[in-house]
């Protein structure tokens, strides 16, 4: 209960200072920026090198890319009956196809599932960014009508570039020749920071502003992004026989809520980002909710 009590107070304070003032508007980059140049390069060093390889170690690397690639579907299909434009596709796709893997994640794999559980969620977490600065982006350009634009160089940069998977990869690489052992009370400490400062930075941006005509349409991507989406993965892990801790904890990040750093991409592509913020906002206190029956439907056929 403490560790719940602490994702509800952290994304409180998160909110309550920033409509107050008492932060800048755009402090939470101070946060970010340690959160994912230490923080979750730390997690790594942590978690990754007692990682052991299995087939199912395949759905963390998928999920992701199996979520969004509904998304993308499920988006098209209303494009047509609502009239959306090519803005708004992109923007709905975005935002109902990448889940809040790390900053919503982590802390909320270590509540239900506990610490040790992170090594799984971290392969998750780093597909997810993969997915966001490469098929993310294009997706983005094309939103703009600026076809033929891609930088295909720029979106190598942007991945390979990424602290977070610099450090996985590290680990990966080095773990079967050296022991990070001796380090490990020093990333630990590191990797601890994450948890509250992610929270109170995704409450600092929580948005709840956006448009009454378009309630209808940011309650169909609520509605994939926490109940279609993660409901068919975990279904497919069901009937395909994919069951245990890695099965849990991939079809349990998927259910996250969506991802705050869509956000950066929207505003930087001029996409709809009222509307887009808006449903991060929302989908971040109802994923609050929905992770819990999430959680408990896992536990079940998981």
């Amino acid at each position: 209960m403490s560790n719940f009590l602490i994702i509800i107070f952290c994304l409180l304070v998160g909110y309550l200072l920033r409509q107050t003032s008492i932060v800048k508007p755009d402090g939470y980059r101070s946060i970010n920026a340690w959160i994912i140049y230490v923080g979750l390069p730390a997690t790594s060093f942590v978690y990754l090198p007692d990682l052991v390889w299995s087939r199912d170690l395949i759905l963390a690397l998928l999920g992701p890319v199996v979520i969004f690639g509904g998304s993308w579907l499920f988006v098209k299909l209303l494009a047509k009956p609502f009239r959306l434009s090519k803005r708004t596709v992109a923007t709905l796709i975005l935002v109902s196809g990448l889940s809040n893997t790390s900053f919503v994640g982590f802390p909320l794999v270590s509540y239900y599932f506990g610490k040790e559980m992170l090594k799984w969620a971290i392969i998750s977490d780093q597909t997810t960014f993969f997915l966001l600065s490469s098929l993310g982006v294009i997706i983005a350009i094309k939103g703009t009508g600026s076809e033929g634009k891609i930088n295909l160089t720029q979106t190598l940069k942007r991945v390979f570039t990424f602290p977070p998977l610099l450090a996985c990869l590290t680990v990966l690489l080095i773990s079967p020749w050296y022991n990070f052992s001796d380090f490990k009370p020093f990333f630990k400490t590191l990797a601890g920071t994450v948890t509250p400062l992610a929270l109170f930075s995704i409450g600092m941006q929580l948005s709840f502003s956006f448009y009454k005509s378009e309630i209808k349409i940011m309650s169909l991507s609520i509605l994939y992004k926490l109940f279609l989406g993660p409901l068919a993965f975990i279904l497919f892990c069901y009937f395909f026989s994919y069951k245990g801790e890695v099965a849990q904890i991939a079809a349990f990040e998927m259910a996250m809520p969506s991802l705050v750093a869509t956000g950066i991409v929207l505003n930087e592509f001029g996409l709809n980002t009222k509307l887009g913020n808006g449903i991060i906002g929302v989908s971040i206190i109802l994923g609050l909710i929905t992770t819990y029956l999430a959680y408990n439907l896992i536990n079940y056929l998981l």
